[in-house]
């Protein structure tokens, strides 16, 4: 139980390392991507609002320009790409669009390029233009991406004006990042799940002493246990055979009986947990040996005005321990004997799903509340404690039934509803 719950304890804390790195690098790429899309609509604002040409920003303050006179507006005739060099060259220059390569092209109203510019035109060529174009034109959008094209169409009086800019170096930064991210989110829950599985096996090994103690101690005194009961039983027969039978002799007998078997039941359970009794695996009879602790039980049922159904074919084998199996079925069976209505019908059933045996033991009578159902296989629990000493039992039969269940790699279940009884299930 207590490796159980640091496996879940570690799935707990890896999940939610999982989780919170996961959601770390979704939201640092979706703000890149998104600063990738504002910048890329920014620049097609600014050509837009240029008529497609790349605009200038000067800074008009002197001490940009070492003490001189900013420099007096740029002349219609005066070479563009000339006056770009030399104010580079100073280091006054500063382009919004300097990052990014693009091109302008005017469409006709059909869509035909009839011209394009570009002042890096040695990246572009007439084909792949007309191409874009046509793709851009078909998706029917004023503006949008394709690939690493981001693009915009501006009506112009004879056509449209389509600007186009390559954010490939942006898109490869984002990629960047992104794998960055997903390195480091790695990196980063290798490290905590590390520290986490450490930290919380240093927490659990105190409860995981403390329970093997408890076993130790639950073993030692059941077989400390075993010497004076046997003493105790023993004197009260003596007793009995010379002053005759009495009530107070009958009670000592009556709880001694319950007290050995309390203390075999305790001793089964911690046999099982400690690993001292392992399940010997053989082929057997499955069919066999459920009806051959069914039969005995069939006249007790019936003695208690109660009616045991049995619906088990012939011949389904099955490779376990033949005894753990009929203590498995003695244990359901008592169980619903017990906890069944006036009169009322339990029903055992076994059948076979491919490599799959099932075992149902099914009763009438009152509902198992919800609540209890998630505790009802744990040691010393009872449903309805207030009325259980009307009821033989000490709440270990369904723990030693799980633990047998266990031991074969299975599961056991249970069902229960007002007006539909109860139904334990188990999968072999």
């Amino acid at each position: 139980m207590i490796k159980r719950l640091q496996r879940r304890m570690i799935l707990v804390v890896l999940c939610g390392l999982l989780l919170a790195s996961a959601g770390m690098v979704a939201a640092i790429n979706w703000i890149n991507w998104n600063s990738l899309e504002t910048q890329a609509h920014g620049i097609l604002d600014l050509l837009a609002e240029n008529d497609g040409q790349r605009p200038l920003t000067l800074d008009m303050e002197r001490k940009d320009f070492d003490g001189q006179e900013p420099p007096a507006p740029l002349d219609e005739e005066r070479d563009r790409n000339a006056f770009f060099r030399d104010r580079k060259n100073r280091g006054d220059l500063r382009s919004a669009t300097s990052l990014s390569s693009y091109f302008t092209a005017e469409l006709d109203e059909n869509g035909a390029v009839c011209a394009w510019f570009s002042d890096r035109a040695e990246l572009y060529t007439d084909e792949g233009i007309a191409d874009l174009a046509d793709q851009i034109v078909s998706a029917g959008k004023d503006s949008g991406r394709i690939d690493t094209q981001f693009y915009r169409l501006a009506d112009r009086e004879t056509g449209k004006l389509l600007i186009v800019v390559d954010q490939s170096l942006a898109l490869q930064d984002a990629r960047r990042v992104l794998r960055l991210t997903l390195l480091l989110a790695v990196a980063e829950d290798a490290l905590l799940s590390l520290g986490a599985i450490w930290l919380i096996r240093r927490m659990v090994k105190p409860v995981d002493e403390a329970m093997e103690k408890q076993k130790q101690f639950v073993w030692d005194a059941s077989h400390e246990l075993k010497t004076p009961l046997a003493v105790i039983s023993a004197n009260a027969e003596v007793l009995e055979s010379e002053v005759g039978p009495s009530k107070p002799l009958e009670y000592i007998q009556s709880e001694v009986r319950r007290t050995d078997q309390l203390v075999q039941s305790l001793l089964t359970l911690a046999r099982m947990e400690k690993g001292s009794v392992q399940a010997q695996h053989v082929p057997f009879d499955l069919s066999h040996t459920v009806l051959s602790v069914a039969l005995p039980f069939e006249s007790a049922i019936f003695e208690a005005g109660k009616q045991l159904n049995t619906e088990v074919p012939d011949g389904i084998a099955y490779t376990g321990d033949p005894e753990m199996i009929k203590q498995l079925c003695v244990i359901l069976l008592s169980n619903a004997q017990k906890y069944s209505d006036a009169h009322g019908i339990i029903t055992l059933s076994l059948e076979a799903r491919g490599d799959r045996r099932i075992l149902k033991v099914h009763n009438t009578g009152p509902a198992i509340p919800e609540e209890a159902q998630q505790k009802i296989f744990d040691r010393f629990y009872r449903v309805d404690s207030s009325h259980n000493r009307e009821i033989e039992g000490n709440g270990l039969g369904l723990a030693i039934a799980q633990s047998i269940v266990k031991e074969h790699k299975g599961k056991i279940a249970v069902a229960s509803r007002e007006g539909e009884g109860t139904t334990f299930t188990v999968m072999l």
